[in-house]
């Protein structure tokens, strides 16, 4: 049973271990999610430097709802997950219409949802996420 148990463990040491070196690293690395009213579409994203892409991002009518520390691998995890999960890409590979049954996987899976997280528990939020509020 402990052989059966090592390689297991030892991949996730590794996957930490690599984690926290790219955290160090690159410090000002951040994972965000952007939501866009008017076809309510969430944008699932990495950047280095938040303030660097904000423009860009309101150009393209997004808001950014939430942001935390990460990286560019967490990113590409969370986008192959949610492939494999079955979610496919609106228009591209990081935008994703927001839907309820997305909104769970992404609360599960752990990315940063802000104001979205506390609409899914509530059964009686409208359809439309309204930014604004």
């Amino acid at each position: 049973m402990e052989q059966a148990l090592q390689a297991p463990v030892m991949e996730a040491v590794i996957a930490l271990s690599e984690r926290v070196q790219t955290l160090q690293d690159n410090p000002e690395g951040r994972i965000y999610t952007a939501y866009r009213a008017i076809d309510q579409t969430l944008t699932l994203g990495y950047c280095d430097n938040i303030e660097a892409i904000d423009q860009q991002i309101r150009d393209r009518d997004f808001v950014v709802l939430a942001s935390r520390r990460g990286t560019r691998r967490e990113q590409r995890l969370l986008l192959l997950t949610l492939k494999e999960i079955g979610i496919t890409g609106s228009y591209s590979d990081n935008c994703f219409k927001a839907s309820p049954h997305t909104l769970i996987h992404l609360k599960h899976l752990g990315w940063p949802l802000g104001r979205l997280k506390h609409s899914i528990n509530n059964s009686k939020t409208r359809k439309r996420f309204n930014s604004e509020r």
